[in-house]
């Protein structure tokens, strides 16, 4: 029986290799040659994304941002294979690992009083998950000169990593589930125009 599954085992194994080809990130966002996002120099103030309702968010003003880009998504994957020999035995192997599943989705921020919430991509969540209406609560939210960080709250096993570029406006989110890439814009839903 042995002399079966040792084929049956690479057959899947094959299988399920072939689907799983890298899945290049649909959006692009400037990189430093160690891979971390790189920011323009610029040399304004902290307060400079004061608005004329309100503060920064750095003084704890409200923040809401709409942000269009793409990633790659890991989904489980399967591969089955049964075989039969001359003598009449037969065997059958299964194989699970991963694949990329490649996206482009819209994500959306808010933050606001040194709180946020981010509405993350649905391809990139898992099967069991909380949140609110598609809406995650941002923790360990750090509020610098040039990058916001923070980490979302899945569930209790996956807090993927946001990073916000606060000069050129790339947003990044990585973690178990997938990464994802974008580029964002200042958005104020009570003077928004519909597009229809």
């Amino acid at each position: 029986m042995a002399n079966i599954f040792a084929p049956l085992v690479a057959l899947a194994a094959a299988a399920l290799v072939s689907s799983t080809a890298p899945v290049s990130a649909m959006a692009s966002v400037s990189a430093s040659s160690n891979g971390q996002q790189q920011a323009p120099e610029h040399s304004a103030s902290p307060d400079e994304g004061a608005t004329s309702e309100g503060p920064s968010v750095d003084a704890g003003g409200k923040l809401d941002l709409m942000c269009f880009g793409g990633g790659s998504a890991n989904k489980a994957a399967v591969a089955n294979a049964w075989g039969w020999n001359n003598a009449g035995g037969y065997g059958s192997a299964t194989v699970m690992g991963q694949r990329s599943q490649g996206f482009d989705d819209q994500v959306s921020l808010r933050i606001q009083n040194g709180e946020g919430r981010v509405r993350m991509p649905r391809t990139m969540l898992p099967p069991i998950h909380g949140g609110d209406d598609g809406w995650f609560k941002l923790k360990e939210i750090q509020i610098k000169p040039n990058e916001i960080t923070a980490s979302v709250a899945v569930n209790a096993l996956n807090n993927p990593k946001l990073r916000l570029d606060r000069y050129s406006g790339a947003i990044s989110i990585s973690g178990k589930a997938g990464d994802y890439s974008g580029r964002c814009r200042r958005f104020d839903p009570q003077q928004a125009e519909r597009q229809f």
